[in-house]
């Protein structure tokens, strides 16, 4: 729930006029698609139109919102509770992920003070 999902650097998008997000993908460059491309059109670029929940969740995943935020968020603009916010949030990130539109950013975890214990007493890991 720490972690901030962020966009893909690769992918561009942009507004449209009702506020839309839409995403450019680019169609990959692998031998399969260069022989399909020969028998078939394929166009070089493909448009993502997502709808309006759709584009607030990838406005906020700007790299410097956590998921917690997130579900927060939608909470409040869609007046759900937070099981239904959570549920839907993670499972549209879910997606978003896998298609590589998205990445998450997670923290490093900080070394405490207990965490030391065993090198003062001599004991190995």
């Amino acid at each position: 729930m720490n972690s901030r999902p962020a966009r893909n650097e690769l992918l561009t998008w942009e507004s449209t006029e009702t506020g839309e997000a839409q995403i450019k993908v680019e169609r990959s460059d692998s031998w399969k698609t260069r022989i399909l491309s020969k028998v078939f059109y394929i166009p070089t670029e493909r448009t993502i139109t997502l709808d309006s929940v759709g584009t607030d969740v990838w406005k906020m995943c700007d790299g410097n919102t956590s998921v917690s935020q997130m579900i927060q968020g939608l909470q409040d603009r869609y007046k759900l509770d937070r099981k239904e916010a959570e549920v839907s949030l993670l499972s549209y990130l879910k997606t978003l992920g896998q298609k590589n539109f998205v990445g998450f950013l997670v923290d490093k975890p900080s070394k405490s003070a207990g965490s030391d214990k065993g090198k003062a007493s001599g004991k190995k890991w």
